[in-house]
């Protein structure tokens, strides 16, 4: 699986899979619990406090208002990102993108079919053989 980086989950909505806290700015004040389940909201943006990453919610249009945002310390098994797919989906075109316009387009299809295309010779060619001998 690729690495996803955290700006890939920007706009994203994000719900919680196991009580999750969401914190003030600082990370240390709780301001709700997430049960299971439940909308957290849009993630808004992220930042990293004591080397852990956490994810940024407004959690009304008010506190978006104020800029009263509260931020929810990612925990891959308490948090569910339902648009995963489509980010994954999304990082491999990107990635397909960059080795096109890299190597250009025949080099990028030569390289992802070419054991197929000798697969099919090798077969192509030894099978009449293999037939033969097993009729005998």
């Amino acid at each position: 699986m690729p690495n996803i980086t955290a700006d890939k989950v920007v706009n994203h909505l994000m719900y919680a899979k196991a009580n999750v806290n969401a914190y003030e700015p600082g990370g240390k004040i709780v301001v709700k619990t997430f049960t299971p389940g439940q909308l957290i909201g849009k993630v808004y943006s992220y930042i990293e406090i004591n080397n852990d990453l956490y994810w940024m919610f407004y959690l009304t249009p008010t506190d978006y208002n104020n800029f009263n945002a509260v931020y929810v310390k990612h925990d891959a098994s308490k948090l569910r990102l339902p648009d995963l797919p489509a980010i994954l989906d999304q990082i491999a075109a990107e990635k397909k993108a960059a080795i096109i316009a890299k190597d250009g387009v025949f080099s990028y299809y030569l390289q992802t079919y070419l054991p197929y295309i000798i697969g099919a010779i090798v077969v192509s060619i030894a099978l009449p053989s293999i037939v033969k001998s097993v009729n005998k």
